[in-house]
């Protein structure tokens, strides 16, 4: 199972933070990363003055 983490970072500045989904986790990979492009997608909807800079896919219960 795969939990989704998507790194956003403030526009112009070096303020960043680490977005955790709260709908996985996932069964597959595949699934994991089609839900961090969906975040990036909808980003500047919910935090207009940052952008999405990577994302990890991570076992469940894997520390960072």
């Amino acid at each position: 199972m795969f939990e989704t983490m998507v790194l956003v970072c403030l526009i112009g500045g070096s303020l960043c933070h680490t977005l955790q989904d709260l709908e996985g986790p996932y069964q597959t990979e595949k699934e994991c990363i089609k839900r961090a492009y969906v975040i990036a997608t909808e980003l500047p909807e919910y935090m207009p003055n940052y952008y999405a800079m990577k994302y990890k896919c991570i076992t469940k219960g894997t520390k960072l």
